[in-house]
């Protein structure tokens, strides 16, 4: 007996997607039934939505599951290969058609410490925590920094003598092509 329209089992090949890697969605997705807290037919996911794949399962021996977090709705949905495009790899046509709904001068409570000689933030809300990557001023207070996976905060403006680690409400900025150095 065949496996009706969807012949192929992803689970021979390796997943698409990696924990990690920024993806977004290529169809709307609606709750059918499998989602707790929403009704049946409520929409999930819209088709564009920026989210980061967060694990990788399988369902029934053949399909490669991903579970997705979207920034903008703070849930984790489960989602297949077809309903996703990566980020992380396609042109900047294909991401144009993307959006993550988060962006824009989202503020967050952020806790910055140290680790060994290392910068790290954590955002206590997306449970992330990441290290930073590149500091714009020497003294970190009162600009940019970047995190790991891309993100770019705006860090309030302490004096340079404040203890580490410190929570902070900081601005994550984004699409500001235009202000940011290219080397």
């Amino acid at each position: 007996m065949g496996l009706g329209r969807e012949e192929e089992v992803e689970i021979h090949n390796p997943p698409r997607f990696m924990p990690g890697e920024k993806v977004c969605a290529t169809r709307h997705i609606k709750n059918d039934g499998t989602y707790p807290g929403k009704e049946i037919g409520e929409r999930l996911v819209r088709k564009g939505d920026a989210g980061f794949v967060r694990d990788v399962g399988t369902f029934l021996q053949q399909f490669y599951i991903y579970a997705v977090e979207w920034i903008d709705r703070g849930n984790v949905v489960g989602m297949r290969a077809r309903e996703l495009r990566s980020l992380d790899e396609v042109s900047t046509l294909a991401t144009a058609e993307c959006t993550d709904r988060s962006e824009g001068n989202a503020k967050m409570k952020v806790t910055i410490r140290r680790t060994g000689n290392d910068l790290s933030a954590y955002v206590a809300k997306k449970d992330l925590e990441e290290p930073i990557v590149e500091v714009e001023n020497e003294g970190l207070w009162g600009g940019f920094v970047v995190l790991r996976n891309g993100w770019r905060l705006l860090l309030p403006d302490l004096p340079q003598d404040t203890q580490l680690p410190v929570t902070v409400e900081a601005k994550k900025v984004v699409n500001d092509a235009a202000q940011r150095k290219t080397p």
